[in-house]
């Protein structure tokens, strides 16, 4: 049978009551009516420039954000990102090709990057023969950059469609055989945008009717701007994975597959009804600004659980270093976005991927995947309550795997200290 870690039965009945209890919900600012209408009574796009005018403080603290970098058109050289952003960037385009055939890079700013032609297609290493995805450092997980294989077994021209683009841009429309449009005439876009990356507008809705002028003086009107107070109508759009379906978390390599926040959120027993505005700022980077980007902190409500022996401690590996917080066990690297950490960095029992899961329970067992995923490796474990729970494969053995500076556990005693780690001081 399964164990799971929990906290104690307070805290359990704490959390499940967090929005009211502990911290509110993040309520709509004064005069603020638009809850429901997201096209703002249909109004028109202006663009993040045109928002910046007036939100100069949020389009400051936004810079830095990787939704507003998703999508970068390539003007013949590589993608320019903030000097804040150190890790991010794509250096070169994959084998074969220069930048000059290069038309959008999506992403290249956390984790991976990919390339769409000058035609719209994305670049495969199906069609080319090249490793076609870019995949950048990740220190946590001992990844060194690289190229790795995007779609080996796809021969025929993947079209970047409304499929795709949808949640990589600002005002995306599909395609529509009527009244067909092809984003910069280019085949494979089939459909359109208005903005590139997911800025201002993508959340807000467009910006047409929220500004004007009457009598020679500028009119704000409040009510023509959609507030989505604890984003559950638009983070989910496209934090709830591919499947969209809340109640099914998707998984591939022994690892649940990215963008399903939303759904790992809903799997967390007592967190499941969190907002994602409780701990994201939606303005700010939790990867370049994190001090700023999360506005509580796990012990700003679990503030009589211990550091369970970890409190303060810094774990290091080579030039890596980290202090550890709740989020180091209790939001392991259980999500892959693009590439596993390899052997020689985490050992060859530790299953680490390149993002936090937001599934904080960590089940007390060594059943690694098999324990983790359904037995087709397809989708991630729910029990009768829909819940989740991540092996100590996953979480233990990042640190403790005798390659950094602590003490190796094999998956077997990693399980059994689990059990009772929270009663360390």
């Amino acid at each position: 049978m399964q164990r799971v870690i929990l906290l104690s039965a307070p805290l359990a009945v704490l959390a499940l009551a967090l929005p009211a209890a502990c911290i509110p919900q993040t309520p709509p600012l004064p005069g603020y009516q638009n809850l429901d209408d997201k096209t703002n009574a249909n109004a028109a796009y202006v663009g993040a420039s045109a928002c910046a005018q007036c939100h100069a403080d949020q389009a400051a603290a936004f810079r830095l954000h990787g939704h507003g970098r998703v999508l970068t058109r390539i003007e013949r050289a590589a993608p320019s990102f903030p000097a804040e952003a150190a890790n991010a960037g794509v250096p070169d385009p994959p084998a074969g090709f220069a930048w000059p055939d290069i038309r959008y890079v999506v992403g290249g700013y956390r984790r991976i990057a990919n390339f769409v032609d000058q035609d719209g297609y994305l670049l495969t290493t199906g069609e080319t023969g090249a490793a076609t995805q870019w995949g950048l450092p990740f220190a946590p997980g001992g990844i060194e950059p690289g190229f790795t294989e995007y779609e080996p077994d796809r021969v025929a021209p993947l079209p970047y469609d409304y499929s795709c683009f949808r949640c990589h841009t600002t005002g995306p429309a599909p395609f529509d055989a009527n009244a067909p449009s092809f984003q910069d005439n280019r085949p494979g876009l089939a459909g359109a945008w208005h903005e590139g990356g997911v800025q201002c507008e993508a959340c807000h809705g467009p910006g047409g009717g929220h500004f004007g002028t009457q009598a020679g003086q500028v009119v704000i009107r409040r009510e023509r701007i959609f507030v989505d107070p604890d984003g559950a109508q638009t983070c989910k759009q496209c934090h709830a994975g591919p499947a969209g379906d809340a109640s099914l978390i998707l998984a591939r390599d022994g690892f649940a597959r990215s963008e399903q926040q939303a759904n790992e959120l809903a799997a967390s027993g007592g967190h499941a009804a969190f907002a994602c505005t409780i701990c994201h700022d939606p303005h700010r980077s939790v990867t370049y600004d994190r001090a700023t980007a999360i506005r509580n902190e796990c012990r700003a409500c679990h503030t009589d659980v211990t550091m369970a022996g970890h409190g303060g401690a810094l774990f290091t590996r080579g030039a890596y270093s980290e202090t550890l917080g709740c989020e180091s066990c209790h939001m392991p690297y259980a999500t892959l976005a693009g590439r596993k950490a390899p052997a020689g960095a985490v050992g060859p029992a530790a299953r680490v991927g390149d993002t936090r899961t937001h599934i904080f329970r960590i089940a007390a067992d060594a059943g690694g995947a098999d324990a983790f995923l359904t037995d087709n490796g397809t989708h991630v474990r729910l029990d009768a309550q829909g819940r989740a729970s991540v092996p100590t494969d996953y979480v233990c053995l990042r640190c403790h795997n005798g390659i950094g500076n602590v003490f190796e556990l094999t998956p077997a005693r990693a399980a059994e200290i689990a059990a009772r780690i929270h009663e360390l001081p």
